[in-house]
């Protein structure tokens, strides 16, 4: 339970650090259901988010938009701890364009959400490498390094988390 509520925190930090960016990220296109879907997933209205946007993919056009319109399905799934749906979404987003940081942050926190930290890691140095300066990505790091801490305190160490 703690590791939902410290993720959904993470979400609703992920979108506030998103709004300070350039709109062009979070806003897709002209298709109204994807870019009402990218505003309601910042301001943390999940479920609705994820309505409009599961509708609008129904008529997306070209593959950027399908990639970041799948990758804000993987943040609204993350939002609600949905881990399974959520790393659906991102391997979706990510079959369709390996180029998106934001992708390969929301799939590491969908992956520490099931407890695979390795691959959480691999995803979060993915980012690192086309956006080195994110401080998003440095958090999603930080919540990683500190689950590993847990767990080898605890001495809860097993082959799929390492």
């Amino acid at each position: 339970m703690m590791l939902r509520l410290t993720v959904i925190f993470l979400c609703s930090g992920l979108f506030v650090v998103q709004a300070a960016e350039p709109m062009s990220q979070m806003i897709i296109g002209t298709n109204p259901n994807l870019s009402d879907g990218a505003t309601a997933l910042r301001f943390g209205d999940y479920e609705e988010g994820l309505r409009l946007t599961l509708d609008g993919l129904s008529s997306v056009l070209t593959l950027r938009d399908r990639a970041r319109a799948l990758s804000n399905l993987c943040a609204g799934y993350l939002g609600l701890g949905q881990f399974v749906e959520a790393l659906e979404a991102c391997d979706k987003a990510l079959e369709l364009s390996d180029r998106n940081w934001r992708t390969y942050n929301n799939r590491a926190l969908a992956l520490l959400g099931t407890g695979r930290l390795v691959a959480a890691r691999v995803d979060v140095d993915k980012g690192q490498v086309l956006n080195p300066d994110s401080s998003l990505l440095g958090k999603t790091a930080s919540l990683i390094e500190a689950r590993e801490q847990r767990q080898l305190v605890a001495g809860n160490v097993d082959s799929e988390t390492y």
